[in-house]
């Protein structure tokens, strides 16, 4: 009889053990469906910019590889940054850069500077190709901002985007030069796209000053290489 009271037990917690799976089944399926029929976010991608190279300016110069941009966290993502206040970030819903900022950056300095016409090669880190200089830098800000309308007491929103590039000797990592740059542009409105585009000019404006900044710089780096 023992016997027989145990084996019902074993059976009566088997039986507990399938009926919980049955009400979790559901639930799970229910959580996997909403997930699914979640909106894809809609994913925005920036262009590289093409710099007015001066008249006379050097056209052979040292080869350059750009390194991926250092960030914080809250910008080393492919979500798009919005600042309402200088101490707050938020992001927007439903939209996404193609990209991880500093990659997405980075890949966009390689395509400027090669955009100039003016550089033998530029590309971007993990080739294992020998470069004269490196090109690295921090992403101090890459993020939408509220700013107050002056006279109609309304808010308006700009991009603003500040980067702080170092330009080292590739043979061993000494600082040839180092400079800040930033740049911002008002958005026609608060449509996403328009935002973005905001982005893009903000960020074309730097990655464009940057561009000639490194030629000017590379040529006095490499005096011989340049004049020959």
């Amino acid at each position: 009889m023992r016997g027989q009271g145990a084996m019902d037990s074993r059976f009566g917690k088997m039986l507990r053990v399938a009926g919980l799976g049955l009400m979790l089944g559901p639930l799970g399926a229910c959580a996997l469906a909403n997930v699914a029929s979640e909106p894809a976010p809609s994913l925005y991608v920036l262009t590289a910019a093409t710099p007015q190279v001066p008249a006379g300016a050097v056209a052979a110069m040292a080869q350059v590889v750009v390194e991926e941009f250092s960030a914080p966290a809250a910008v080393d993502t492919t979500r798009i940054v919005f600042q309402p206040s200088p101490n707050e970030i938020k992001y927007y819903a439903g939209a996404r850069w193609s990209d991880r900022a500093p990659r997405m950056i980075a890949a966009l300095t390689v395509e400027t500077l090669h955009n100039t016409g003016h550089f033998p090669s530029a590309i971007g880190s993990g080739s294992g190709a020998r470069m004269d200089l490196a090109l690295v830098g921090d992403i101090r800000q890459f993020a939408a901002a509220r700013v107050a309308t002056q006279g109609l007491g309304q808010a308006a929103t700009e991009a603003r985007v500040t980067l702080y590039v170092r330009l080292l000797r590739a043979s061993d990592r000494s600082i040839v030069a180092s400079r800040e740059f930033a740049a911002t542009a008002p958005s026609a409105s608060g449509k996403m796209t328009d935002i973005v585009a905001a982005y893009d000019a903000a960020l074309g404006q730097v990655l464009s000053d940057i561009a000639l900044w490194t030629l000017d710089e590379g040529a006095k780096a490499f005096p011989k290489r340049a004049s020959s």
